[in-house]
């Protein structure tokens, strides 16, 4: 599991000022680590630069959008998908590059449930 490693604090004096604090964001990341840690699953945190702005079929910067524009389109290779799948994409690249190979799901053990997966 992938997820961008956002500084909140420096968000929160951003766009989305104290929203961005009242939501608890870096608490969630905080509580999904352990969790992933306790069903052994793997957990990184990436690069958060420009993951909205990049192709993830041709690497091309497409540069900033407005958060009302929800679709990616790639002018060179025409890729055209949602915005946020775009970005998550990348996201996955971006992990799978740092760990440099393939990450296979270990089983888990039910810890959350409490019953065998």
């Amino acid at each position: 599991m992938f997820v961008e490693d956002i500084n909140f604090t420096a968000w929160s004096r951003g766009l989305f000022c104290k929203q961005s604090l009242d939501m608890g964001l870096g608490q969630f990341f905080t509580i999904l680590q352990y969790v992933a840690s306790q069903t052994d699953t793997y957990f990184a945190k990436v690069n958060p630069d420009y993951t909205s702005q990049l192709c993830p079929e041709c690497g091309t910067h497409t540069g900033q959008k407005e958060l009302s524009q929800r679709v990616h389109s790639c002018s060179e290779c025409g890729y055209t998908v949602d915005r946020d799948v775009a970005a998550s994409i990348i996201v996955k690249q971006r992990g799978l590059t740092a760990v440099g190979a393939p990450v296979v799901k270990q089983p888990s053990h039910g810890v959350l449930s409490g019953t065998s997966v």
